[in-house]
């Protein structure tokens, strides 16, 4: 049976037990619930024995399938009749206590939302993002320039993090010093963020330690294969070690040079120090914890924010720039 059929079948299930006035036996379940086999009192035995047995398999999935979501399924037993066993659900235990939310709480899903640009996830982040906001305070939601952000992943979020639930070591084709793409063996442990980057924090077999890997820096070419599954589950258990990436790979926090653009900037102008009026910019001193946070930050501010030094970090920003007009002039042609 497919997929969207269970799925469908399930919703039919749940429907019926919220609706119902009383307790519905087996029985009733399977007359009256669309897409369970109905009793046939034509079929011969051995059939009719086949599609109940069918049914039972069915049922007893979907009732675990739907506690498993958090539906609170009741199991009631006749009280004259023991072994007459019915269920039902109330929907007053089923219903989430109401969200209300501030113009300024929607202005942060909508922040929160735009970070995930990645094609596995997009949809589901501005669909849940849409759906909040629907009961939001009236007023203006929209982000500054600054936080729209995206997290590049490759596509390779939901494969390790359905890696790190199972236990599960993972392959992967990864940057060598030497420049050239190596495959690699991890135990992942935890998926963590510094700004716009997103990094596996793991131990790598071959290396017997704790490393750290860019999810953007994971060859993609491979697709939807570019994190394979390697070994059996539950093979490793992740080590109560902090979340903070420092903790296994160094990280050299950087001050940049930038000119900001009048009456713009005005968070990193808080943070850093003026330094001169520079062709119509003001020049500002900033730190940031490393150099992917400032580059990130640089390109969120688009043309507001000029970066002028250290000069490897021009050079990324560069990089950068190039690569998403590139992507524009692909589109236009």
């Amino acid at each position: 049976m497919s997929t969207s059929a269970a799925a469908e079948r399930l919703l039919n299930l749940l429907i019926a037990l919220s609706n119902a006035s009383h307790r519905m036996t087996r029985e009733e379940i399977r007359s009256t619930v669309a897409g369970y086999q109905k009793h046939d009192p034509a079929d011969p035995p051995q059939e009719a024995a086949k599609k109940t047995q069918a049914f039972e398999r069915m049922f007893e999935r979907d009732k675990d399938d739907l506690r498993q979501l958090g539906v609170p399924l009741r199991t009631v037993t006749d009280a004259v009749h023991g072994d007459d066993i019915g269920y039902t659900i109330d929907p007053s235990e089923a219903a989430l206590a109401p969200v209300t939310l501030t113009s300024h709480e929607r202005a942060v899903i909508s922040i929160a939302a735009r970070y995930w640009n990645d094609a596995e996830l997009s949809h589901a982040a501005h669909t849940g993002g849409d759906k909040l906001g629907s009961i939001a305070e009236r007023g203006s939601t929209e982000a500054p320039i600054a936080a729209r952000a995206s997290l590049d992943m490759g596509g390779t979020l939901i494969p390790l993090a359905q890696a790190i639930s199972r236990r599960q070591a993972v392959t992967f084709r990864y940057p060598s010093s030497a420049g050239s793409y190596v495959e690699r063996v991890v135990e992942p442990w935890r998926i963590v963020f510094r700004g716009a980057v997103a990094y596996l924090v793991g131990h790598d077999r071959e290396r017997a330690e704790a490393r750290t890997f860019r999810l953007s820096r994971i060859d993609a070419t491979a697709g939807q294969s570019a994190v394979s599954a390697h070994g059996e589950p539950g093979s490793y258990s992740i080590p109560d070690v902090t979340t903070d990436i420092s903790a296994v790979e160094k990280v050299f926090p950087v001050t940049a040079r930038m000119a900001l653009r009048p009456e713009s900037g005005h968070t990193l102008r808080r943070r850093g120090r003026f330094v001169e009026h520079l062709d119509g910019a003001d020049v500002f001193e900033i730190a940031f914890p490393d150099a992917d946070t400032a580059v990130a930050e640089v390109m969120g501010y688009a043309g507001a924010a000029t970066l002028l030094s250290p000069p490897s970090l021009v050079d990324v920003v560069r990089a950068h720039a190039d690569a998403v007009l590139e992507v524009c002039r692909a589109s236009e042609s």
